[in-house]
């Protein structure tokens, strides 16, 4: 193991909160190829709703044209959970999530991970299982 690689784990091992850059490392690592990055990955940490904890995604409608990545993280259980979804895989957004200002806002419960489903009042209750690359732990 190189001193680079050593250092990233000693630091995770004591780290309390995972931010964007780090779980793109661990993910891009894990698939030893340099696929997500800023630009097509969005970010998520578990935080309380409504009397629920989850991961909220807001996803702009056109940037379902494309490939997305999601990493989904729960500190507390200290695993990422990553999402793709492939370019127009969802052809009309608008009609399976809540839209708020051209966004698909989505909220995926923490409750029950294996059962990883938007859970918005206003969608379709749209399920993310399919789209389940991989998880990494931490």
């Amino acid at each position: 193991m190189t001193n680079e690689i050593a250092e990233h784990a000693i630091s995770l091992f004591f780290k309390v909160t995972m931010n964007k850059s780090e779980a793109i490392l661990i993910a891009n690592e894990s698939l030893r190829a340099n696929i997500l990055n800023e630009m097509n990955t969005q970010f998520s940490n578990v935080v309380r709703y409504a009397g629920d904890e989850g991961w909220w995604l807001n996803i702009p409608l056109t940037h379902f044209r494309k490939e997305i990545h999601f990493l989904v993280c729960s500190d507390k259980a200290r695993i990422i959970r990553h999402l793709t979804i492939k370019a127009n895989n969802i052809l009309s957004p608008a009609t399976k999530f809540r839209i708020k200002d051209g966004v698909a806002d989505i909220f995926i419960s923490a409750a029950n991970p294996k059962r990883l489903v938007d859970a918005l009042q206003g969608g379709t209750k749209y399920s993310f299982n399919k789209h389940l690359v991989d998880e990494y732990r931490y």
